[in-house]
């Protein structure tokens, strides 16, 4: 299902219901003043950063209360210290979206892209702006794995992955350029962690080998 024509579940019922039960007390809804906005942005897979001031400052403010209700309706709001939350699913380390993986692809690449100017790839990653410029030198290094996700030019990374990156909170746009989010990090995580796998993997195979 395309995830930007989800249909988003009316939970105002449950809410009700939800404010009065269970050991945790009351939760106060007055405090959560963007309650449904910050709600239908988490249940459409949007990651809320401080590009969102107003809805990530009543989270973080708010943050127990929202947690509870949230957890209390069945979802699983969590807060990354580094700056952003999002609502977790059960299978998201388990099964990756076409989407997921252009946008792992491409944050990957980007690390690389940076690491081979002397740049600290992390840093760079969100300090320095993405252009056509960027995104074709990017593509060009990584023509065919690119061609494996169906992305054939440069222009394909600004209009099917960073566009994609903005509607989901991983990018937001600056005129004719992108700035990636904190949000980020949940790719580099997962590359990171893949990196440290084969790693581990190639030094057990040259073990073997000795």
């Amino acid at each position: 299902m395309n995830q930007d024509l989800l249909e988003i579940p009316n939970i105002e019922p449950q809410i009700e219901q939800e404010q009065t039960k269970g050991p945790r007390g009351i939760i106060d809804l007055s405090l959560m003043k963007s309650l449904m906005p910050t709600y239908q942005k988490l249940m459409s897979g949007f990651h809320i950063t401080e590009a969102n001031i107003s809805l990530w400052q009543e989270l973080d403010q708010y943050y127990i209360q929202y947690q509870q209700l949230f957890t209390g309706l069945g979802y699983t709001l969590i807060k990354d210290a580094r700056g952003y939350f999002y609502f977790s699913s059960p299978d998201t380390t388990v099964t990756m979206t076409k989407t997921s993986r252009r946008i792992a692809l491409f944050v990957y690449t980007l690390l690389e892209h940076w690491a081979d100017r002397g740049y600290d790839p992390i840093g760079a990653l969100f300090d320095q702006p993405l252009n056509k410029d960027v995104c074709r030198l990017v593509y060009d290094k990584n023509t065919t794995v690119f061609d494996q996700i169906d992305i054939n030019n440069a222009s394909d990374i600004q209009n099917e992955i960073l566009k994609r990156m903005v509607r989901l909170g991983f990018a937001k746009e600056q005129g004719k350029e992108h700035r990636l989010l904190p949000s980020c990090y949940r790719y580099i995580d997962a590359v990171m962690e893949l990196s440290d796998t084969l790693n581990q993997e190639d030094q057990t195979t040259d073990e073997d080998a000795e």
